[in-house]
């Protein structure tokens, strides 16, 4: 004799295909995957944002870079510049010591 009584697997996965709550596993899974896929959009965006942000701080440590480096490029020039003056008048000094020196040697000689 066929018994047509269902065997207890069918009748486990029947009970296994409802949560308490009533909802089929397939809406549940679904809520998830949506609920996922949302997360990952929001993560997207804020990805993008903090992108954003650090694209911007960073021009702005650049531009900040840049006008830093032309101030002390500034600054430079003119302590170059003063070093010049001095150097050529310390030159010029030297050269008239130089010449006066030389100039007493050949009266001290004759």
């Amino acid at each position: 004799m066929a018994s047509t009584r269902p065997t207890s697997n069918d009748r486990l996965g029947d009970q296994l295909s409802l949560r308490p709550s009533g909802k089929d596993v397939p809406t549940a899974v679904s809520m998830m995957a949506d609920s996922m896929a949302s997360m990952i959009q929001r993560a997207r965006k804020d990805v993008e944002r903090v992108d954003q942000r650090a694209r911007a701080d960073l021009e702005r440590v650049d531009q900040r870079a840049r006008a830093d480096l032309e101030r002390f490029d500034q600054r430079a020039r003119a302590d170059l510049g003063r070093v010049d003056q001095r150097a050529r008048a310390d030159l010029e000094r030297l050269d008239q010591r130089a010449r006066a020196d030389h100039e007493r040697l050949k009266r001290d000689q004759n």
